[in-house]
This record gives structure tokens, sequence and C-alpha cells, in this order.
């Protein structure tokens, strides 16, 4: 779900801005970065893995060409 969420999203940005995408699902960073890696357009500028409330979270900057 991640991707389809992100992909409206990018849409809606103007060319240089920057989407912060957090998520809760660990496959989202494989997901993310797949799909960034095969839209043209659209960079992955960053990965992270944190955890917040003793939970992971999964942020990604994403960045409209």
């Amino acid at each position: 779900m991640p991707v389809v969420k992100t992909r409206g999203a990018v849409d809606d940005l103007e060319s240089g801005e920057i989407l912060q995408v957090v998520a809760t699902d660990s496959g989202s960073m494989s997901d993310l970065k797949g799909w960034a890696d095969s839209t043209d357009g659209v960079s992955m500028l960053d990965q992270e893995e944190a955890e917040e409330d003793g939970d992971a979270v999964f942020r990604h900057l994403i960045q409209k060409e």
C-alpha cells in the first residue's frame, strides 16, 4: 500500500519538492526503493529504519525531479 499512496502523493508535488514517507511495514524499504528506481522523474534520496514508541518505523525521502 505504501507504493500506491506514495505514487499519488508524488503526482501532486512540484519538481524539486521532497516527500517524506513513514511506514510501519519493513517491506516498504525494498518496495519503495524498487518503485523509485523504476520510475522516471523520481529519486530516492534516503531511507532509514528508526524506532518510535517501541515500534519500528521506516522513513523514506523521495524527490520529484
